[in-house]
């Protein structure tokens, strides 16, 4: 809903429209002016009632996937996969093809990463290439696991044992294991 502020600077600018431009040149400059005005008092209205709607939809609302310790998780099935277990992943993403994933990458998307998806479970991963000359993550092999139940960034991945993590959280890496 658009407030007040920004409704007033609309009205006045409507009414003050037509003598504006009828002034020439400096009515022109002044009305200029006006529309900037409503422009940046609608934006900034409207950035506040996105910061209230961060608030009143968090992101960390509780998910339908259950926490599960390491130990126990062998058996954890991935809610996009039915009863399939989740699969290690593999050094070469290529491999993925063989287990009946299909390549979704989209052009445009950066050279040194492949997403995946496996039509009958629904398991959707990212693999991105190690780039020479970077630190960390971001010159390592490793891949994502997209939580199919996810509300934002706070739970984007899924870790190794299935459970929902935030995007460019250590544990949201998964280095290749076969």
């Amino acid at each position: 809903m658009v407030e007040k502020t920004s409704e007033a600077f609309i009205v006045t600018a409507i009414a003050a429209a037509p003598p504006l431009v009828a002034a020439g040149p400096p009515g022109w400059v002044v009305l200029g002016v006006l529309v900037a005005a409503t422009a940046i008092v609608s934006a900034a209205e409207i950035m506040k009632a996105d910061e209230d709607a961060d608030d009143i939809f968090a992101d960390d609302e509780p998910t339908g996937i259950q926490s599960c310790p390491e130990e126990s998780c062998s058996d954890k099935m991935s809610p996009a996969e039915g009863k399939d277990k989740f699969r290690e992943l593999p050094k070469n993403p290529d491999d993925l093809l063989e287990d009946g994933y299909e390549e979704i990458t989209h052009p445009g998307t950066p050279e040194h990463i492949r997403k995946f998806r496996n039509p009958k479970t629904g398991d959707e991963v990212e693999f991105h290439k190690g780039r020479p000359n970077k630190s960390a993550w971001k010159g390592k092999d490793h891949w994502h696991r997209i939580n199919p139940n996810k509300t934002g960034n706070r739970d984007r991945y899924l870790d190794k044992n299935g459970n929902p993590i935030p995007r460019g959280s250590d544990a949201s890496h998964i280095e290749p294991s076969r």
